[in-house]
């Protein structure tokens, strides 16, 4: 008995042992430098704009292309490569500054190190190598008469991708926007060709004076309501103004990123868009989400937005929830949007700021303001931001002479 109770247990110290070399060998796989790189697709399906004598191409890599050209699996650390092509034909010599594309960039030497194998150093030294040799020449002047192409890895982004392209040289700056869709998730693309769409030419009202714009907006609504048609939802309490391109790129500088939350409707319908503050990589951000509805009219041809903007209660430290659950709300729904004035502001695009009656009636300040019956705490006022062309100082914001928060504390 003993020598079957012996041999038993050598066979299982055996079968350990291969199992834990198996694993030792897997985890030590190595990177092998792809044999070809076809890059062809990414460029072809590439965005372009050209601007006083500059042109741009970008494009996301979708995480199969990712596989093929890098060797390594982007996707499993949620990070994706944005490919970018310049051509200068200024008279300036020009840097990029893949902040714009997203603050929370990854350095190739940094991504490398995540792939990075135990008892590989040449496999190692390869794949650093081969993403540096990949990867956008940042630290190098585009002169006049040339072109530069490369990678940016950024944080992973689902739907369409706000691809924000700042170049810059002595005395001169310039920019391109582009919504460039995510390959491995569509479903943005057709939100913003239904926002192209929404409204008629005919539908449209045009106004020029700062009177007409603040008759209108104070008559809007004053808030939300939900699926089952309760009147008084979160309060309708932002209201945008601003090409597209101008107002989506501020919030994408300051960490919003498009989500699908649940949804709240205003105007017959709900709403266009919704976007909420994302982690960027290892950064915790505040706990803000915001629901836009487009408006049939134009304030001097811009394009005009009402929005509800609020947080979950307990903000940062609040649940672990699905990111589109908004409930339940903090009931200082003001604190939330007071954040997102300052928290614009810093974007750059942020031009004028006015405040105008309508998101419900002033309420008395309660102590004991409860979120699951849909109360909330305001001073009834809801807040214009105008946006423009980049760079704007904080210094340089102009306000509408309207209602003056300080006479509602």
């Amino acid at each position: 008995m003993k020598k079957i109770h012996y041999t038993e247990m050598k066979r299982s110290c055996i079968v350990g042992s291969l199992i834990c070399l198996a694993l030792f060998i897997h985890a030590c796989a190595t990177f092998e430098k792809p044999a070809t790189i076809d890059e062809a697709p990414v460029q072809k399906r590439a965005l372009t704009k050209e601007r006083n004598g500059i042109r741009a191409w970008a494009a996301v890599v979708s995480d199969q292309e990712a596989r093929q050209i890098f060797g390594i699996d982007l996707s499993r650390k949620r990070i994706q490569a944005v490919w970018l092509e310049i051509e200068n034909n200024s008279d300036h010599p020009l840097m990029l500054m893949p902040t714009a594309i997203d603050p929370e960039y990854f350095a190739p030497m940094e991504v490398a190190f995540l792939y990075h194998k135990s008892f590989a150093a040449d496999s190692n030294a390869a794949l650093d190598e081969h993403l540096l040799n990949l990867n956008f020449p940042i630290r190098s002047l585009i002169e006049p008469g040339s072109r530069a192409s490369g990678y940016i890895f950024t944080n992973w982004t689902w739907g369409v991708k706000v691809i924000d392209v700042d170049v810059v040289g002595r005395g001169f700056s310039q920019n391109f926007t582009f919504f460039a869709l995510n390959p491995d998730a569509k479903q943005g693309q057709d939100i913003l060709d239904g926002i192209e769409t929404l409204f008629s030419a005919s539908e449209l009202q045009e106004m020029e004076s700062e009177t007409a714009l603040r008759n209108v907006l104070e008559q809007l609504p004053c808030c939300v309501s939900e699926n089952d048609g309760t009147p008084n939802g979160e309060p309708l309490n932002v209201v945008i103004i601003g090409q597209i391109d101008d107002w989506i790129t501020a919030f994408a500088r300051r960490g919003y990123r498009y989500h699908l939350l649940d949804p709240r409707y205003a105007f017959g319908r709900a709403q266009d868009l919704s976007a909420r503050k994302l982690n960027r990589g290892y950064t915790k951000p505040q706990a803000h989400v915001i629901r836009l509805w487009q408006m049939p009219m134009r304030y001097k041809g811009k394009t005009v937005w009402v929005a509800q903007t609020g947080r979950r209660l307990g903000g940062r430290f609040a649940d672990k929830a699905p990111l589109e659950v908004t409930h339940p709300l903090d009931p200082y729904v003001d604190e939330a949007r007071d954040d997102i004035i300052q928290d614009l502001a810093y974007s750059q695009a942020l031009i004028k700021i006015g405040h105008v009656k309508g998101s419900g009636r002033p309420q008395q300040t309660r102590t004991k303001a409860s979120p699951e019956d849909g109360h909330y705490t305001t001073d009834g006022l809801r807040v214009v931001l105008v946006f423009g062309d980049r760079p704007a100082s904080l210094e340089g914001i102009e306000f509408f002479d309207w209602e003056r928060p300080a006479d509602y504390r």
